[in-house]
């Protein structure tokens, strides 16, 4: 994994959790936030954290925007504000902008002043526990994919205990495709279809949500 420059403005529960653990997977993060406490708490775990007004543009600019891979607001519960980063972003350069939303009509302002990529936390984490809590399989997890596609993570079902892929006919049967199985402690990428699955097997599947509803009942 290519390790990225990443700044992300505002340190709220959103903002920080995300900082962090983009720190946690090797990426150079720098954390911005009005709040000082914010900042002294973060800076430890991160490459940097900076007290800064991101609305002020001329405080912004002593960051250098366009030497970061990505930026990021994490400040959306003020779209006012979220707007004016988000256009002082634009003005100095920045590569490619990530902006959360908390309303669809927050997300289409966002996108028509030039965002790259718009998150709602709030609305695709209700889907995916939906996904969740519908199933009548072992379901363990969920993500959405553009398109009405998704992502799950199931244990292998009892049924299919001792099968290879080849035998279980997952695309023909259930228009599933399998991208990778976790055994015990490890991890099989692109199984090839003599993989057969023992208890305690975990498939990553993708397909159409039609299909992924389907293959639940």
């Amino acid at each position: 994994m290519a390790t990225l420059s990443i700044v992300v403005i505002g340190l709220g529960y959103f903002g920080e959790s995300l900082a962090l653990e983009l720190a946690h997977l090797g990426h150079e993060v720098v954390g911005v936030d009005t709040n000082p406490d914010v900042v002294q708490r973060a800076a430890p775990l991160l490459s940097n954290a900076v007290e800064m007004d991101p609305t002020n543009l001329e405080a912004l600019r002593t960051l250098e925007i366009p030497t970061y891979d990505v930026c990021i607001v994490g400040r959306g519960s003020d779209l006012e504000e979220s707007v004016l980063i988000t256009l002082n972003l634009k003005e100095l350069g920045a590569r490619y902008i990530i902006c959360k939303a908390l309303t669809d009509q927050q997300r289409k302002i966002l996108e028509r002043i030039g965002a790259d990529q718009i998150v709602q936390p709030e609305r695709d984490m209700g889907r995916r526990l939906a996904h969740m809590v519908s199933t009548t399989t072992q379901m363990l997890d969920y993500m959405d994919v553009p398109g009405d596609f998704g992502i799950e993570e199931i244990t292998a079902p009892r049924g299919w205990l001792g099968h290879t892929l080849e035998e279980l006919q997952l695309p023909n049967r259930y228009g599933l495709q399998v991208l990778l199985v976790k055994s015990g402690e490890k991890i099989i990428t692109a199984p090839n279809p003599s993989t057969s699955l023992k208890e305690g097997d975990i498939l990553v599947v993708f397909g159409h949500d039609r299909k992924l509803a389907q293959f639940k009942r």
